[in-house]
């Protein structure tokens, strides 16, 4: 039911056009209660699904025009494929000179910079730069030369942002820029389901680009179930977790083994070192984090896939984080728990 999360789930071109095509699979105005009602659409490049029911009534165009809207907001805020988009105007602003930024965009760098000095240094949202040199955000990827990637870490290292204040920011290096997809559609989650919740839905589950955060019941009392992907069978989760019923909970998985190439036969992924300026080589494959955060969530999977199976075993223990590994062996994929995750959910996968 997960999808693998990219070092960036990206906002992609086709999210200037919006791609809200929402589609109701009930075209009544009000859901009746213990139906559950589906709304799908696509947005940032990806679909999007908000499966939710109720005891009271619920004006579907109402909830559909204000989800739409909520990811058309972000997009505008967000996307790093829309030159128009905030943070766009600001990567394209060649200056070190305080730049007034929305309140919002400002929140979502200081959580970056509170995951980056956190993981030491592995999360990095500057990393933009080394993306495009390897070519992961187009349809060529390549190795870069030594002297290339030298060259562009110069412009990487989130230290080179400076948080002036609630609105304002300065690059210490004009050329620095900034990708937050690595929070983006974790953030989108968490912002939907803000919208569900000012409906009074108390019983729902949204999902974007694999994604997803729920709260409540499926109408026959029973828990959503969200299943941790196997990188050797999708359509047999390696745990599958019933959501807790009395609060919202938001399950996010970055996986590594999808987005990748060959050269000279070596294997290169997607998810590149921002210290090293290059794709990561070790045996963790797969991370999913649960909290009850999307958006701070979403940055420790990348943080940790990015760390690699020892470091991140470690910083999760540390910072408490609830999150299941996938490794690859040399006798195939070994599923290993933080000890937050295993208090959490169990060893059956479901909550206590």
């Amino acid at each position: 039911m997960l999808a693998d999360h990219a070092v960036a789930v990206r906002i992609h071109p086709a999210a200037r056009a919006l791609l809200l095509v929402a589609t109701v699979l009930s075209i009544a105005s009000c859901a009746r209660p213990r139906a559950l009602r589906t709304l799908t659409g696509l947005a940032q490049g990806t679909t999007y699904t908000l499966q939710w029911w109720g005891e009271e009534r619920v004006d579907t165009h109402a909830l559909t025009s204000a989800v739409t809207a909520e990811l058309e907001r972000l997009d505008a805020l967000l996307s790093n494929y829309r030159s128009d988009s905030a943070l766009e105007r600001f990567n394209a602003t060649r200056s070190t000179e305080p730049q007034e930024l929305p309140a919002e965009l400002v929140s979502l760098f200081e959580l970056a910079a509170d995951i980056h000095r956190r993981s030491a240094g592995c999360f990095d949202p500057s990393v933009r730069p080394l993306v495009q040199l390897w070519g992961f955000d187009g349809e060529e990827p390549h190795v870069p030369s030594g002297a290339e990637i030298a060259s562009t870490l110069e412009r990487v290292g989130l230290e080179k942002l400076e948080l002036v204040d609630e609105e304002h920011v300065r690059k210490a290096r004009a050329d620095l820029e900034i990708d937050m997809a690595s929070i983006g559609q974790g953030y989108t989650v968490g912002r939907i389901s803000e919208v569900a919740e000012n409906f009074g839905l108390r019983n729902y589950l949204f999902e974007i680009g694999g994604e997803i955060a729920g709260r409540g019941t499926r109408p026959d009392g029973q828990s959503w179930r969200v299943g941790i992907e196997n990188p050797d069978k999708v359509d047999a989760p390696v745990r599958a977790l019933s959501l807790p019923k009395d609060r919202l909970t938001a399950v996010i998985t970055s996986g590594s083994y999808r987005h990748n190439f060959t050269a000279n036969e070596r294997v290169y992924g997607h998810i590149l070192d921002p210290r090293t300026g290059r794709s990561v080589e070790h045996d963790l494959v797969s991370v999913t984090v649960t909290g009850p955060v999307a958006a701070r969530t979403a940055a420790w999977g990348t943080a940790l896939l990015c760390l690699g199976p020892a470091p991140a075993f470690e910083i999760a223990a540390r910072e408490q984080i609830s999150a299941a590994f996938i490794l690859k062996t040399p006798t195939g994929f070994q599923v290993r728990e933080s000890g937050a995750f295993s208090a959490a959910w169990g060893q059956a996968g479901t909550q206590p």
